[in-house]
């Protein structure tokens, strides 16, 4: 058997443009299905997947692992970014392919699970309806009530821990400078930034209580004082994790050793290389890896080197369904797995262009069992939702 051609879709995923990866072989029927979504670069990702096929057609696809490296031979004057992003859909499809072939789950070729439920936190809660809410279908987000409304929610679905974001609200001082507008400034946390945290936080915490996680994802939005800043101003809410990042792994520590409050990094890092400056100094406590971005060839040894430092591991993960079967299948076999990001709010359609939709229950994604990744996707009803000509990045 040979992989005989790949091929990149783009679909609309509301707020980023899903970006998946077919590979089809010379058996007749057996293809398998990677993601390696970006929300600001789908066609040079795409294009980049153009010319690894030049590379990869004619493969045995049963080789993932040989292929991944070959191809980060081949990239080597330009490791990350988009050449891994490219390399990753195509290496998720690989398993998915062996997968199929030899008639077990991705995780079970993984080593075996140690878990059939994986707890889900609601990503981006209350942010992304705060700004996509009509194409959800759901009520806004505007005020601290509506934020009291969405906890009512997030509870009365079973869901354990959310993720959220500095939101702007109308009844908040909101600074001029939203997280979601990535500005060239000094990446300060001012006293109205640390008020407008505050605020948010506590609203979730007092409608939530005191078992719920909540994490607060501020990205690349402060620099080491910032962020230390606003780590301490929300240490009497017992945060799930203050989530920022950093190229600096001695920024990254100095900020994890001047806050009682737990320090998650890691989603815009590629490759064993690029991590291990940060988990040999326990910068953070836990990592959070992007599997669209790493692959599953890469994801598995990111989470085992993790677990040799005693760091948790929590996959970003905020991109297609396929990308979330992806995490699920490394999550399932690795000790030190913590929790797995999840979009609730998302496109109305994500079921409907799988052949088999995962399950969610009671904030707890099941564990697949059928062969590869779990589903195949329905190339009719993806043409369905093209996407649309202009993603505005965050």
């Amino acid at each position: 058997m040979k992989i005989t051609s790949i091929k990149t879709y783009f679909v609309d995923g509301i707020f980023r443009p899903w970006t998946f990866v077919k590979i089809e072989t010379s058996d007749p029927g057996t293809v398998g299905w990677g993601d390696c979504t970006d929300w600001g670069a789908a066609k040079p990702i795409a294009s980049m997947i153009e010319l690894m096929s030049e590379w990869v057609v004619g493969r045995d696809p049963m080789d993932a692992e040989s292929t991944w490296w070959d191809l980060a031979a081949s990239n080597c004057r330009h490791t990350g970014g988009i050449a891994w992003k490219a390399m990753s859909g195509i290496d998720s499809a690989l398993w998915d392919i062996r997968g199929k072939v030899l008639n077990a789950p991705v995780w079970q070729l993984l080593g075996g699970k140690m878990r059939d439920r994986l707890r889900l936190y609601w990503s981006h809660c209350g942010s992304m309806r705060a700004r996509h809410a009509e194409e959800f279908g759901v009520a806004p987000v505007r005020t601290t009530k509506d934020l009291e409304k969405l906890s009512e929610e997030v509870l009365q679905r079973g869901y354990t821990a959310i993720k959220t974001n500095l939101i702007d609200l109308e009844d908040l001082d909101n600074a001029s400078d939203s997280q979601w507008r990535f500005q060239s400034n000094a990446g300060d946390a001012p006293p109205s930034v640390l008020r407008r945290a505050e605020a948010i936080i506590r609203t979730f915490r007092e409608s939530l209580g005191p078992d719920i996680g909540i994490a607060l994802d501020v990205a690349f939005r402060f620099k080491l004082g910032g962020v230390i800043k606003l780590a301490r101003t929300l240490e009497p809410y017992d945060l799930m994790w203050l989530e920022t990042e950093t190229l600096d792994p001695d920024a990254l520590k100095l900020i994890r050793e001047s806050t009682a409050t737990t320090i998650c990094h890691g989603e815009s890092l590629f490759g064993a290389h690029q991590y291990k400056p940060f988990l040999e100094q326990h910068a953070s406590d836990i990592v959070m890896p992007d599997l669209a971005w790493n692959g599953i060839t890469m994801g598995k040894k990111l989470a085992d080197y993790a677990h040799a430092y005693d760091i948790l591991f929590a996959p970003h993960n905020c991109h297609s369904p396929i990308n979330t079967l992806v995490s699920a299948n490394v999550c399932a076999t690795v000790p030190n797995f913590y929790i797995q990001e999840f979009d609730v709010d998302d496109a109305p359609w994500r079921d409907d262009i799988m052949t088999d939709p995962f399950t969610i229950d009671e904030g707890h994604l099941l564990l697949p069992t059928r062969p590869g990744l779990g589903s195949d996707l329905d190339e009719a009803r993806m043409a369905k939702h093209p996407p649309k000509e202009r993603y505005p990045y965050r």
